[in-house]
């Protein structure tokens, strides 16, 4: 659907309502195309089985719809209680797994047009929204979610869930739609009326240009990738450090689209954090493309337009007088926070730990004799009170005492869920999307092959002596770039059905971009591609030197010079 269109229907919607009320009521397997485009905003796509898309395409027959339903999770924190509901209704509603992802929320697969609004009313009913999860507004507040002890994890917890209510949409089409006009998240505010039309006093009647992401990292843990949103915060003293501009989407056919990291634009006091953030939406809302939606972000006006005009732009939005930028503090590695830490002491000063369980692709299911959703249920009725889920996929069991510590590994074993340290660097350094058979956009696999994927880098890297090396990998089904992979040191993008685009050089804490390096490697053979590569890191390297800080140094050619010739960006076959 091209901009205006899109705009046009948003005009149109009635904020947001638009068919979707009447095709509920219709027994079919599908929604219209103008509904779905709504029903992003209501975090819900419709999407077909793509592994049964030839089949029956060819006999004639409707394709296998259903529908991915995502939750949104500001600041990553949900209590053992939320956890179970939202566990419950995966096997009500769902395939029985859960799917957690790259920005902090849960995702339910396949589940049936006829049964949407029973499963998110059920989440409704735990204070977990899927309003907003996706569509042309402010996404999901991502923030630093590992509560090391002597840490202020509460203060951007705090702020996420602030952000996240300031921004939500104000429209009542949500509540009507799926709970019945019953309000039972709290955090979202009631909606403001006029005349006893819903008014959006932020979004207006064509919400943004596009999707608007917001990340909040405490020094020190980039374990969210801040240079990758559209605005992020890392508080700094009685205030926070803003940047703004980041974002990794682009198209493999339109030069023109690139993937950027967010500028550094002000320091600003605790108190006008908040309004700065506003006045910078607002200025992608009256400047972002919306004549072409795959230039409609953010970054491309802060490209075009620079850092200096949005200083001025929120100065005179907010009414404030930006400081300027101080330097920020180095940023640690690993970001996975895997395994066993001390946490802040409960209210009764008892010591507390956290861990973190590793769940690799985020698919939370019990197959293959792994029980890893029926362990983390366990443990959570029994022995922790919190839940955090990670910007890596992972899950983060919090409250647990000293005391419980042998019987939660006991659950652990039992259920043949394997510990941090039981598994290999290259599964605990990598991410994918979740790609076919679900993803309309994909253009590969992504999920479903990120264990050949790891299993070919271990082989490669014990056969160099580089077993001990870990390199951030990212893999992704198309090049919309959902698990980040152009701030990973090894990036491997979905060009096709069968080949890749290989992306390195970003650094292990994500403050480089990767460069696309060769592309339209076929899957099976990256390691014709990734050996020689390796072979220059192992005899080039210096003493503890990351991969990808290899790359940035000696330049893509040279890491690429006895490669074997597939593609290489700009160049001809």
């Amino acid at each position: 659907m091209s901009s205006v269109a899109a705009d046009d229907l948003k005009r149109s919607s009635q904020h947001l309502r638009g068919t979707i009320g009447d095709e509920l009521a219709e027994e079919t397997n599908a929604f219209g195309a103008e509904a779905l485009q709504l029903l992003k905003f209501h975090g819900v796509y419709q999407q077909d089985d793509r592994d049964r898309r030839r089949e029956l395409t060819q006999a004639k027959q409707e394709l296998a719809y259903s529908c991915m339903v995502r939750a949104s999770v500001p600041g990553g924190v949900l209590t053992a209680a939320q956890w179970a509901g939202i566990d419950d209704l995966a096997d009500e509603f769902a395939d029985g797994a859960l799917r957690l992802t790259t920005r902090q929320g849960v995702q339910y697969h396949f589940v049936h047009k006829g049964e949407l609004r029973a499963l998110i009313a059920g989440l409704n009913r735990r204070l977990v929204s899927t309003y907003a999860a996706c569509g042309d507004v402010v996404r999901n507040v991502m923030a630093t979610t590992a509560p090391y002890l002597e840490r202020d994890h509460e203060r951007v917890r705090s702020l996420a869930r602030a952000l996240d209510t300031r921004f939500a949409p104000q429209s009542n089409a949500y509540w009507e739609l799926w709970v019945d006009g019953e309000r039972a998240v709290s955090a979202t505010p009631a909606p403001v009326t006029e005349g006893g039309d819903d008014v959006e006093p932020l979004y207006g009647t064509t919400y943004l240009p596009r999707k608007f992401k917001i990340g909040i990292a405490l020094p020190g843990d980039n374990s969210v990738d801040i240079f990758s949103h559209d605005v992020g915060i890392v508080p700094l003293g009685e205030g926070a450090v803003i940047l703004a501009g980041g974002g990794l989407g682009r198209s493999h056919n339109d030069p023109t689209t690139f993937p950027r990291l967010a500028d550094p634009v002000a320091w600003v006091p605790d108190d006008r954090v908040a309004d700065v953030v506003e006045a910078i939406i607002t200025v992608h809302r009256d400047f972002g493309n919306r004549d072409d939606r795959k230039h409609a972000r953010l970054k491309y006006v802060i490209e075009d337009r620079g850092v200096e005009w949005l200083r001025s732009e929120i100065e005179q939005r907010a009414g404030i007088e930006l400081d300027a930028v101080p330097e920020l503090p180095s940023w640690g590695s690993p970001r996975d926070h895997l395994g066993w830490h001390a946490q802040t002491p409960g209210s009764d000063g008892a010591e507390q730990w956290f861990l973190g369980v590793a769940v690799p692709t985020g698919r939370l299911a019990d197959a293959e004799g792994i029980r890893r959703r029926t362990a983390v249920r366990s443990i959570l009725d029994t022995y922790a009170d919190e839940i955090r889920l990670t910007p890596h996929q992972d899950l983060l069991l919090c409250g647990i005492s000293t005391a419980d510590k042998d019987a939660v590994e006991a659950i652990l074993a039992e259920h043949n869920v394997p510990m941090a340290s039981q598994l290999k660097l290259t599964v605990l350094s990598s991410m994918a999307c979740p790609a076919l058979p679900t993803c309309g956009q994909a253009l590969g696999e992504a999920e479903r092959v990120l264990p050949e994927l790891t299993d070919l880098l271990d082989e490669l890297l014990e056969q160099r002596n580089l077993a001990e090396v870990r390199i951030e990998t990212r893999m992704t089904g198309c090049p919309n770039g959902c698990a980040r992979p152009y701030v990973a040191e090894l990036g491997v993008v979905g060009r096709t059905k069968t080949s890749y685009d290989l992306w390195l050089g970003g650094d292990p804490v994500g403050t480089r971009l990767a460069t696309q390096a060769i592309e339209a490697v076929p899957f099976r053979k990256l390691g014709d591609a990734l050996g020689p590569i390796l072979d220059r890191f192992a005899a080039d390297r210096s003493a503890d030197e990351a991969f990808g800080d290899w790359v940035d140094r000696v330049g893509v050619d040279t890491a690429i010079a006895d490669a074997p010739t597939f593609r290489v960006p700009g160049k001809k076959d």
